[in-house]
């Protein structure tokens, strides 16, 4: 049993139908699809599915009386309704400043994203909870997501924790670069605007967001040339978009390198 003093109440406060059970990625361990919570309509149960996780067991939290009430009432006939939207994105409380992980700045510097982060070019901040060096995601200036790599612990190497459809991106630029994450996204920011799109596919709010610069550049690693490929096809048809192929991820580059290959490519 997990002795986070938070986490009863997050459970009570997930919409979850009574006598229903529902799956969700771990409050804890941050595994995917591993967080299974049950609702009898008089408490809630959980256990997480991961074997290194320390959610072990069941344990309840008492529903009120008020909330039971409504759980077992009638059921009543609804309207169809729109799908639902994105819910507005809270900072968690976990979030502290960079410069308490010695270890997340020397990443930083690592994989040239500490120009970004000391010119205040991109928003960081450090998950003590989680351990994981926290890449803010805004959209028009206001926060609306964020996405953690992994720096101590164990668990997936990165972790999306809001449900926002809208990339990452570092610099303001008239050229974006295409890249595979946020470290690089920040590695390009001093040339050109560095743009994650924070999951496998083209969406269509990557599609708006890229499609208001004047060129888009597609870099990917060379084993996903044929995403890239695709990428550039559906872009072409909004903004000027070229194919870049990596035979070295940018953010392993040292400064000198990746400068001249980014301005190799702006020239083109």
């Amino acid at each position: 049993m997990t002795s986070s003093s938070w986490l009863p109440g997050h459970v009570e406060s997930l919409d979850i139908p009574a006598c229903t059970t529902a799956r969700y990625d771990c409050p804890v361990c941050g595994a995917k699809n591993t967080f299974s919570v049950t609702d009898d309509g008089h408490q809630r149960k959980w256990y997480c599915f991961h074997a290194d996780c320390n959610v072990k067991g069941y344990t309840g939290v008492t529903l009120t009386k008020e909330y039971a009430k409504r759980a077992f009432k009638s059921p009543v006939k609804k309207e169809p309704v729109a799908p639902a939207t994105p819910a507005e994105f809270v900072v968690p409380d976990t979030f502290v400043s960079v410069g308490r992980s010695l270890d997340a700045e020397l990443y930083l510097r690592k994989y040239g994203a500490y120009d970004a982060y000391l010119s205040g070019a991109v928003d960081l901040r450090w998950d003590f909870k989680r351990g994981r060096l926290v890449f803010i995601v805004k959209n028009k200036g206001k926060i609306v997501d964020a996405a953690g790599r992994l720096i101590h612990g164990v668990g997936p190497k990165w972790y999306r924790y809001g449900s926002s459809r809208h990339p990452f991106h570092c610099g303001t630029h008239d050229s974006a670069f295409v890249v595979e994450d946020c470290v690089s996204a920040c590695a390009v920011h001093p040339l050109a605007t560095g743009v994650a799109l924070l999951g496998t596919n083209l969406l269509q709010e990557h599609i708006d967001f890229l499609s208001k610069f004047e060129r888009v550049f597609v870099a990917l690693d060379k084993d996903a040339t044929d995403k890239a490929i695709d990428m550039v096809r559906t872009l072409s048809t909004k903004v000027s978009t070229k194919l870049t192929v990596l035979h070295t991820d940018l953010k392993n580059m040292v400064k000198e390198e990746r400068d001249d290959f980014i301005r190799s490519q702006l020239n083109r």
